[in-house]
């Protein structure tokens, strides 16, 4: 049901239509703790308290994430240092969103991933 609400939230504005858009800060606090993002050989999922988990073929590993102004955040140990991407929500013609796309601030690299409902 929650999952149901942000979606409803997330597509009710003029920006609703097929394609992608950036999301702000409320935005991207709302949405993440509701999806998994998913590539063919990664999976990771966001708490609303702030931890994240990153799987990928080798190992699961732990950190943090925050949203700083419209920007989602994420450290990583054993460093402390913080990096931040801007996040674009792709949506199909059915206007469910389909993918996730985390923009690097620092270099503009660009990262899809699938979205899948957060495990309950």
């Amino acid at each position: 049901m929650r999952y149901l609400i942000v979606l409803l939230v997330l597509l009710s504005g003029p920006a609703a239509a097929s394609g992608s858009r950036s999301l702000g800060g409320d935005e991207i606090r709302a949405l993440l703790p509701t999806i998994t993002a998913v590539s063919e050989t990664t999976r990771q999922t966001f708490a609303s308290n702030g931890d994240t988990l990153y799987t990928d073929p080798a190992r699961t590993t732990k950190g943090r994430w925050r949203v700083q102004r419209d920007f989602y955040c994420s450290t990583w140990p054993p460093s402390d240092a913080w990096r931040c991407y801007g996040v674009e929500l792709e949506t199909g013609d059915d206007r469910t969103p389909d993918r996730i796309i985390w923009i690097d601030v620092e270099l503009g690299d660009r990262t899809i991933n699938d979205i899948l409902p957060a495990a309950q």
